[in-house]
């Protein structure tokens, strides 16, 4: 920085291991704003070792930030149309706050200077990060494209910093920050603005910034400076800067022999449904997905929730998902516990079918009709009479039997005016009573309008959980507030812990190859070939349907 009356050049330095931990680049385009971040870093990564500060980046600027990937030091790079590492980046570095939080609390650690302190000293082992610095390049595009994902950047700015989480920001003007972020930023460095006025130091002084001069700027003590390029060659031209930026980076990578940063964790394209949890670990509840942000099984409780609700476009993975939950059913619940009927238009259930946990298969209405009716006298006669006590009805004990699980693909197919589950619709809300779950996938076109629709109302009046597939979002909040999202993931929404992104196990095996209708989405189940049906008619491997006759249900 310039300090003309003293006659003097001084280095300009940032202390960003203190309140003025987070930081913000403001500047015009071509005000040299990823130059300055890359110099931020790589000064960094020259003064500290990759086990005291880590970086991970969201490049949504020209792209250069990506040249420093190969630093030991950065976990990791995300481009705006990596729209699934961005996400997880952020994420990792949420875990990172998340984790120290509640460990400074049970280790007693007073502050993230003491937390420095012990690791040094060995007397803590620490989590495997230092100073962890979340990298923003583009601040517009993270609030115009990823809203969800500025919320928790903010979140993370307004608590992390007491925990040794930095993030640091370049936008075009300090106004693209909002209030609840822009006065965190303890650290400003101001570049040549679009207009002198939306100068936060001095409008004046601003106007004197050269426009044919990027990298400088103004201190917040008026004073000029100019960055210097991320590169330790000896040259200072600007036209072979990535050519040094790359040599900065291949020299600090050489000279490290030790563990670099942690890298971010992604979610995998398919993963095969055996490498879940089992009943020993996880008892009568059922995981069927992965959480992008924990990377940690997900699970469906149906003693706390009885129905399950999934929407999402063909060919999105729904009956991977209902074949999943029905098999983890057989797993964890004998014959004499639980019961499943499949009501299956569409055929894609035979496989999950075949067990003798079944007692019920229909792919027509004209099956299905008289298979419900009987459904509805037997958990008829469960409902409890007038007469119980208090304790009868917490234990649930005035009826015996299984539990049933009605399993219903393309829910579509069966909404209307001969609607075959409507005679259930009085019985939905009395669920957890008389031991009644039901399991409905439907396509998420016109999903909006069947929110009206008698069973799937009373489903969401009591706070199922859902998941939302691929599908327009001009279709509204389905479950919860969430709307269908373009991309073959979903977000389960549980009314306890609000949504979040998974990725849905395959059955069978995830590397063999898809084939039939379900072909386009990793996260799809193989079927028949296309142009080979099965035959409805024919018997099934299980033997020949079983006939339910009225009051004598086998679930009762």
């Amino acid at each position: 920085m310039d300090r003309p009356f003293e006659q003097r050049r001084d280095p300009l330095w940032v202390d960003l291991s203190a309140a003025a931990g987070h930081a913000a680049v403001v500047g015009a385009p071509r005000s040299g704003k990823s130059t300055a971040l890359r110099t931020l870093i790589c000064s960094l990564a020259l003064l500290h070792t990759p086990q005291e500060v880590q970086f991970y980046c969201l490049d949504f600027g020209g792209g250069s930030l990506a040249g420093l990937a190969g630093l030991p030091h950065v976990g990791g790079v995300a481009t705006r149309l990596d729209v699934t590492r961005a996400r997880r980046t952020v994420a990792e570095v949420q875990g990172v706050l998340t984790r120290r939080e509640r460990e400074f609390a049970e280790q007693g650690i007073e502050s993230i200077a003491a937390y420095r302190r012990m690791r040094a000293s060995g007397e803590v082992a620490g989590d495997g990060f230092g100073d962890v610095f979340l990298v923003v390049d583009g601040w517009l595009t993270l609030r115009q494209e990823f809203e969800e994902i500025e919320q928790t950047v903010t979140a993370i700015a307004a608590r992390g910093l007491g925990y040794g989480v930095h993030v640091v920001a370049a936008t075009g003007k300090r106004s693209e920050f909002r209030p609840s972020i822009r006065d965190l930023f303890g650290t400003r460095l101001e570049l040549r603005l679009g207009a002198p006025y939306e100068s936060e130091v001095n409008r004046k002084l601003a106007a004197n910034v050269p426009d044919s001069a990027p990298g400088r700027g103004l201190t917040r003590d008026g004073l000029h400076f100019l960055t210097a390029l991320p590169r330790i060659d000896g040259q200072a031209a600007a036209g072979s800067l990535a050519e040094g930026a790359q040599k900065l980076v291949e020299t600090v990578a050489l000279a490290w022999d030790g563990e670099p940063a942690p890298r971010v964790r992604l979610l995998p394209e398919a993963f095969p449904a055996s490498t879940l949890p089992g009943a020993a670990q996880t008892g009568r509840k059922i995981p069927f997905a992965v959480d992008e942000s924990t990377l940690a099984p997900v699970l469906l409780d149906f003693g706390a929730d009885a129905h399950f609700l999934a929407f999402g476009d063909t060919e999105c993975g729904k009956s991977n998902l209902l074949g999943l939950i029905a098999e983890s059913v057989v797993d964890r619940y004998t014959p004499d516990e639980a019961r499943l009927i499949f009501i299956d238009y569409r055929r894609s259930l035979l496989d999950s079918a075949d067990t003798e946990h079944r007692i019920g298969y229909t792919a027509s209405s004209a099956a299905a009709a008289p298979l419900i009716n009987d459904v509805r006298e037997a958990l008829t006669q469960r409902l409890p009479p007038a007469d119980l006590t208090p304790q009868q009805l917490r234990s649930r004990s005035w009826w015996e039997g299984s539990d049933l699980f009605l399993v219903v693909d393309d829910y579509d197919l069966l909404a209307g005016a001969s609607n075959p589950l409507l005679p259930l619709a009085d019985l939905v809300s009395q669920a957890r009573d008389i031991g009644l779950h039901l399991i409905l996938a439907r396509s998420a076109g016109g999903a909006g309008r069947a929110m009206f629709d008698p069973i799937i109302q009373r489903v969401r009046k009591m706070g199922s959980p859902g998941l939302i597939m691929s599908g327009s979002k001009d279709e509204g909040a389905l479950v919860g507030s969430v709307k269908p999202q373009p991309q073959g993931r979903g977000f389960f929404v549980e009314r306890r812990s609000g949504s979040r992104l998974v990725q849905v196990a395959l059955l069978g095996d995830a590397t063999a190859p898809a084939t039939g209708q379900h072909a386009a989405h990793p996260g799809a189940p193989a079927s028949a070939s296309p142009g080979v049906q099965p035959d409805p008619s024919a018997p099934r491997a299980g033997g020949p349907e079983p006939r339910v006759p009225t009051g004598t249900h086998p679930a009762v």
